[in-house]
């Protein structure tokens, strides 16, 4: 049965925008949704033998971003990538998403077709089909909620790195925490950084690759800085994490600033980067970069190692270990956007 047709929802302005909201990222005929929007729920099918992974990531304007600095299309658009790169470092493939947003009724129509263009179009970029979702009025900032569903044989935690692990980065550290210092300065960003921030890009391709190809024992999607995320992986695996400084992989516009120290300390508890942090065995990953970074086109690089113990450290080029830089963000210690 494939009920992936258009909602069958009665007149009013509310229903509108859900068609509208709905139509940016219908799947007519996805195997994978058995009933989708215009019902009281979806149906979802996932693949004999996998299990069913779900995340939600919640996006409040003045927090995690601010009107000035992106379009709402880019608001859309950066919604849906958040959710979905934690679906990327679990190892599962989207199955499909529900979006919830409260809006001001001042921001009219334009405003959430512009949000559900570009909640579409990260959608459909992903393979992954909209489902359901809610809309409601809001007296206070906007809110964008994202709950994504995936499936996975075997999902990946951030709870099973072992001692003798090699980390592993994709893709390359600090943009987006640079054009977020910029506009916090009232500064222009550079537009390499700003594109960063705007259009994040989850990893699920490439860990369905990788996963394929290495034994990937741990993961974790880098949303709030190496450095604090690190320790989530280690605390959560009992382990001690070692990163090494001059491994770190810097964005471009990072890798031209005269002090690299200065850099290196942004790309570690700047965040917003959702890139993929991996802990997989010994000698992995060797044989496999080269492939990687030609069909994706972005590198891949070997950070550090696990060892026994507990917490993070940072090895630096002269050798010593020294204690990793704080700073990853933490919503009920600082204020951000």
């Amino acid at each position: 049965m494939d009920e992936t047709r258009r909602p069958q929802l009665g007149p009013g302005p509310e229903f509108d925008l859900i068609r509208s909201m709905t139509s940016s990222a219908r799947a007519p005929g996805d195997a994978r949704v058995r009933i989708g929007p215009g019902d009281d729920a979806a149906v979802l099918r996932p693949r004999e033998g996998e299990d069913i992974v779900v995340s939600c990531d919640m996006s409040v304007e003045d927090v995690h971003f601010r009107r000035a600095w992106l379009t709402w299309e880019e608001v859309g658009w950066r919604s849906v990538a958040a959710a979905l790169s934690d679906l990327a470092a679990m190892g599962a493939r989207p199955l499909g998403a529900l979006i919830a947003a409260a809006l001001a009724p001042e921001l009219g129509t334009e405003v959430a077709d512009s949000l559900a263009a570009g909640a579409g179009n990260c959608l459909r970029e992903y393979d992954c089909p909209l489902v359901g979702g809610d809309l409601s009025r809001s007296t206070g900032p906007a809110v964008i909620d994202v709950t994504v569903l995936g499936s996975a044989s075997n999902p990946i935690s951030r709870a099973g790195a072992l001692p003798g692990d090699e980390l592993w980065v994709t893709g390359d550290l600090g943009a987006a925490a640079l054009a977020a210092a910029a506009w916090e300065r009232q500064l222009e960003p550079d537009v390499r950084a700003r594109h960063r921030f705007a259009h994040p890009e989850p990893r699920c391709a490439e860990v369905e690759w990788l996963r394929t190809r290495m034994d990937i024992h741990a993961a974790i999607d880098l949303s709030d800085g190496l450095a604090g995320d690190a320790r989530h992986m280690a605390t959560a695996s009992e382990a001690r994490l070692l990163i090494e400084a001059e491994a770190i992989p810097l964005h471009a516009a990072l890798e031209e600033f005269s002090d690299r120290e200065v850099a290196v300390r942004i790309a570690l508890t700047g965040g917003e980067d959702y890139e993929l942090l991996l802990a997989a065995a010994p000698g992995a990953g060797d044989g496999t970069r080269r492939e990687f970074e030609s069909r994706f086109d972005i590198p891949l690089t070997r950070v550090g190692r696990v060892e026994p113990g507990d917490d993070v450290v940072l090895l630096l080029a002269d050798g010593a270990v020294g204690p990793m830089p704080s700073g990853a963000y933490d919503h009920f210690e600082t204020r951000r956007s």
